[in-house]
Order: structure tokens, then sequence, then C-alpha cells
């Protein structure tokens, strides 16, 4: 029999998935883009393209994961993590298309970082 505490692991696994899930999805869409460049025909650069079918599947995967996570966690405790993905996708960006975060950039990933939280930790006892 799965405890309270396991269901709530499995609920909090889900979540985390489904950000790292919704991070990849968007860095394979920028390769999507990418790669659908060298067609000129706009049908061909969807239909023929690896890289968007691998970010969508990444994309419905994110969401099953994300319906999984809110069948135990309230929507108001899992929703400010998401965020992580404005601190993930330019990161991945800079490492994988040499893309360059400026200081202004890092000083919004730090608010963001403050923002979750701000708003995950309200309510905590000591």
């Amino acid at each position: 029999m799965i405890t309270h505490r396991e269901t709530n692991l499995l609920a909090w696994l889900s979540l985390a998935t489904m950000i790292v899930l919704m991070t990849f999805a968007q860095l394979l869409f920028k390769q999507a883009g990418l790669h659908s460049h060298s067609r000129p025909e706009w049908y061909l650069a969807l239909t023929l393209n690896p890289w968007l079918a691998a970010g969508l599947v990444a994309s419905v995967a994110g969401m099953g994961c994300w319906l999984l996570a809110l069948r135990r966690l309230a929507l108001s405790k899992a929703y400010p993590w998401t965020a992580l993905t404005y601190v993930l996708i330019p990161l991945g960006a800079t490492a994988f298309f040499g893309e360059i975060i400026t200081t202004g950039y890092v000083v919004g990933m730090a608010l963001v970082m403050a923002g979750i939280v701000v708003a995950t930790g309200e309510g905590k006892r000591p």
C-alpha cells in the first residue's frame, strides 16, 4: 500500500519532471526553428522536422506529469515552481546555442527565484 508520504513524493517528482520536460521542449523547439530555416517550403519545415516532433512529445509528456502532480498538490502550491523554466530555458540556450545571458537577465532570474521562495514559503511554521 502506498503511504501519504510516498504519494506526496510522487507528486513533487511529477512536478520536477514536468519542469525539466517543458524546459527540454522549448530547447527542442528552438532547434526545430533552426532546422526549418533550411527548408523554404513551410509545410516541409513542419512535417519533416524531427526536432519539432520531439518537442511536441516532450510537451505532451510534461503536461501528463503536470496533471499527475495536480492530483495531489494544490495548484497554488505547485504553480509557482513552473517559473523555474524562466531560469532553466535561458541557461539551456546558453549551453546549447551559445546565447548570451546579460547582467539584467541574471538579475531577473534572481528575482524569479526570490519570487518562488516567497510564494512557496508563505505560511511555513518554524
